[in-house]
C-alpha cells in the first residue's frame, strides 16, 4: 500500500516537472488576453512560472490598449524574485493578442 502510494506520488511529481515546457506552447495562445499574457512569459523563457501566474482585471480600461491585467508571477532572474507586471492585451486585427507589458509607476 505505501509503496503504491509512493510511487503514485513520484509519478505525478515527475508529471509536474516534465510537462509544463511541453505543453506550453500548445495550451497558451493569442485567442484570449490571459493566455496571450501567460505565452509571453513562456517565451520569455519561464515555462513553468507561465502556468502559476496570478493574473487579474483591473477596473481601469485605455482608450487604445484595452483592459489593463495586472501579472504576479516569480521570476527567478529578477533580484527581487516576484515580479508584479501591468499588461495590456489588445485584439489585433487577426483575432490574435498583442502583449504589452511594464512595472508600472
Amino acid at each position: 500500500m505505501i509503496r503504491r502510494l509512493l510511487i503514485n506520488g513520484l509519478l505525478a511529481l515527475l508529471a509536474i516537472i516534465i510537462l509544463p515546457p511541453i505543453l506550453g506552447p500548445f495550451i497558451h495562445n493569442d485567442d484570449s488576453p490571459r493566455s496571450a499574457i501567460r505565452e509571453d512569459i513562456l517565451k520569455d523563457g519561464h515555462p513553468y512560472q507561465s502556468f502559476f501566474a496570478i493574473i487579474t482585471k483591473k477596473d481601469f480600461i485605455d482608450p487604445e490598449l484595452g483592459q489593463l491585467y495586472d501579472v504576479y508571477w516569480f521570476d527567478h532572474d529578477s533580484p527581487t524574485g516576484m515580479t508584479p507586471t501591468l499588461c495590456y492585451a489588445p485584439k489585433t486585427t487577426s483575432e490574435k493578442h498583442e502583449v504589452s507589458c511594464g512595472t508600472g509607476p
